[in-house]
């Protein structure tokens, strides 16, 4: 919706009934924080009429941090995720311009007002598919590290406008003036970046008129964030994108967007989120274990499909070709696959066949098939001085995946105590600390009496303080 910006200066301070009405369907009943809410979008709307005037006529859009109950490290493997949406949110207040360039002046005390012109950020070659996308975010990425501005947080407003521009070559897309607000922690885990990056998307197919589907739009958002140097998929920005209120958004984005069920959130139980007061940089050595731990699945992968091709070459053919809507390339199995068609049984065998640990020259030599793909993910990080743990990793990815599949049944039938033991587990697999013996015996013995969701697995992401909480 566009007005003036002293039309919504006004709207917002007389607090008009049409305006608390949409306000009460994204915030529920709480007067206090509708009253806010709307106090920062005022202070926005200001900001923007004293940096830019008043003959502007301008939009707003909104986007949530979100949480991730269950489901952890596994929406671009794959698995379904359960996410809610937090009251923490980027507001931006915006304008169209007729040239290229975009200015984000940032209302966060810690942050400078940043300006760029889209044509000016765009590589030299076409690149015409997702991998040369990736490599070169990644050469553009070790030229910022190199220069010691890989943490500059323009990188997030670039993300989205580069990689539009790059996958509509034959337009010029416009850019706009606007002014950000955001009240998430950063460096939290509640998807601060990608909440910037959903936001940006909303605001460049609107003045842009850019007509995608929502699957397009979260597959979009989750490449074009590859631009700051991570490697992830686009749970997070789905679960931004597709959250209601009350409900925990039961879904998954790979190979392609199904959202299985709003799961009403348990009445009577609130979710309460503590900050450990680290953060993790995903421009620092956050990232460097991020993307150790992807090219971990990634070699895990190689080596699933490959037991999968040798033992069970039908349940595999059948997978891919029922996968033949994807574009060539693209690929058509994944880890979670693994627990839809595998029995209990065949999974620990499978999990039992693989390596502990593996170090680069051996995977090379092992796979020389896959050379290209491992050096691409060689790339992203150094390599870890003990070897890729791909068993303990691939487990971990597995069976997260079970428990994460669980929840619509869990919740469906109000077992709460299970849900609460299902995230208990999931966290077990990400500790780096404060581990008991029976926790650390859980996550090194393959039992195959023992049901699969109760195996942790070793993702080992987690961080001490946060250990210590649960």
């Amino acid at each position: 919706m566009k007005k003036s910006i002293n039309e919504w200066i006004k709207l917002i301070q007389k607090r008009d009934g049409s305006l608390i009405s949409q306000f009460k369907s994204i915030y529920g009943q709480d007067r206090t924080l509708i009253n806010e809410r709307l106090d920062r979008f005022l202070q926005v709307a200001k900001e923007f009429k004293k940096i830019y005037g008043e003959n502007k006529e301008v939009s707003f859009v909104r986007a949530p941090g979100r949480l991730n109950t269950l489901g952890k490290h596994i929406d671009h493997r794959g698995g379904f995720v359960n996410s809610i949406a937090i009251s923490k949110e980027v507001i931006l207040c915006y304008t169209n311009r007729d040239d290229d360039l975009i200015q984000v002046h940032n209302m966060g005390v810690s942050y400078d007002q940043r300006r760029f012109n889209i044509t000016e950020e765009l590589p030299l070659n076409k690149l015409d598919t997702v991998k040369s996308w990736l490599a070169w975010t990644q050469e553009k990425t070790d030229i910022r590290k190199q220069n010691n501005v890989n943490h500059d947080w323009v990188n997030k407003l670039k993300a989205v406008p580069i990689y539009l521009q790059v996958i509509y070559p034959d337009r010029t897309l416009s850019g706009f003036d606007s002014v950000l607000d955001s009240n998430i922690p950063a460096q939290t885990g509640l998807s601060s970046s990608s909440s910037i990056v959903v936001a940006i998307m909303e605001v460049m197919i609107d003045i842009n008129n850019i007509s995608i589907t929502d699957e397009q739009f979260v597959n979009y958002c989750g490449i074009a964030e590859w631009f700051v140097g991570t490697r992830g998929g686009s749970g997070d920005h789905a679960a931004i994108k597709f959250s209601r209120l009350g409900m925990i958004t039961h879904m998954k984005t790979i190979p392609q967007l199904m959202i299985g069920s709003y799961l009403p959130f348990p009445g009577g139980y609130k979710m309460i989120i503590f900050n450990s007061g680290i953060t993790a940089d995903k421009s620092g050595q956050a990232q460097q274990k991020f993307n150790e731990k992807i090219s971990t699945y990634e070699i895990g992968e190689i080596y699933v499909k490959e037991y999968m091709k040798k033992h069970y070459e039908s349940i595999f053919h059948k997978i891919v070709t029922g996968r033949n809507f994807l574009k060539a390339g693209e690929k058509k199995f994944y880890l979670a696959d693994v627990v839809e068609h595998l029995n209990q049984h065949q999974i620990y065998e499978l999990l039992q066949s693989l390596p502990e640990r593996i170090a680069r020259q051996k995977l090379l030599t092992q796979f020389p098939e896959y050379e290209n793909l491992l050096k691409e993910q060689f790339d992203t990080h150094l390599e870890p001085e003990s070897g890729y743990h791909v068993r303990s990793v691939v487990t971990y990815g597995i069976t997260e995946s079970e428990r994460s599949k669980m929840v619509e049944n869990v919740l469906g039938k109000s077992k709460i105590e299970l849900f609460g033991q299902l995230m208990n587990i999931s966290h077990d697999g990400d500790r780096v600390s404060f581990q008991s013996p029976e926790i650390e015996n859980r996550k090194r013995t393959l039992d195959m009496k023992e049901k699969l969701y109760l195996l942790p697995g070793e993702y080992n992401c987690s961080i001490p303080e946060i250990d210590k909480m649960v």
